[in-house]
């Protein structure tokens, strides 16, 4: 990688056991990073190339906290995922993340994961595809099953995906067999659980209104 010097970390986790550990993992590489535990996802991220987030935040703070270092810091921003929370990789990677580093990494592969991300490049898997291979679903029952997810009709299904209705349902019926669910609702939740969940805009925080305020209107009787 081009840039001179250690990658500058920061290491965002609601778990001190969690921080603390991926610091002392990093402080074995001087030479190739900079570690620093930071308090909250809303600290000074002034003068880190990157930031290491724990997706447990979003289990206990919710999204604004991980879309605030995304799309408002300078930062790149690796994703630390937890693979039995499969909900909150999706979550992230609707949010807009790309770079992802599963918790089972060892140091040297963490270290890699990093440079990777600092330099620019993204280590991308979505998670519908992992999960939903895992399954042993197509690539075209993922499409089914996350519009379904969408809440939409099979009517408007069949429309998005250039399909007749006969053939949408035998993709629904051999989807439902794989992931043992029988009705609509069971295939929702299956879906949400293990990240095949439609990307999503990321929350935007809206700018405090500009201008001077409007004038007030006087009181009737107040003299001129």
């Amino acid at each position: 990688m081009s840039m001179s010097g250690p990658v500058r970390v920061a290491v965002v986790s609601p778990q001190e056991v969690v921080e603390r550990g991926i610091t002392s993992m990093l402080d074995d590489y001087p030479d190739r990073v900079a570690a620093t535990a930071l308090p909250s996802a809303r600290s000074d991220t002034t003068g880190f190339d990157l930031i290491v987030y724990d997706t447990y935040g979003l289990f206990l703070d919710g999204e604004r906290e991980l879309a605030h270092l995304l799309h408002e810091t300078d930062a790149k921003v690796l994703i630390y995922s937890r693979d039995l929370r499969p909900d909150l990789h999706a979550q992230a990677y609707a949010l807009g993340a790309r770079a992802w580093i599963s918790m089972s990494a060892d140091a040297a592969e963490l270290v890699r994961s990093i440079e990777r991300t600092a330099a620019g490049e993204p280590i991308n898997e979505p998670p519908s595809d992992r999960q939903g291979a895992a399954a042993g679903l197509t690539v075209r029952e993922i499409e089914v099953l996350k519009l379904i997810t969408q809440g939409l009709p099979n009517q408007e299904i069949a429309k998005r995906l250039a399909m007749s209705g006969n053939t949408l349902k035998s993709h629904i019926r051999r989807a439902y067999r794989k992931i043992h669910v029988t009705t609509r609702s069971q295939a929702v939740s299956w879906a949400i659980a293990h990240g095949l969940t439609p990307p999503v805009e990321p929350p935007r925080i809206s700018p405090a209104p500009k201008g001077p305020p409007p004038p007030r209107k006087e009181m009737e009787g107040s003299s001129a």
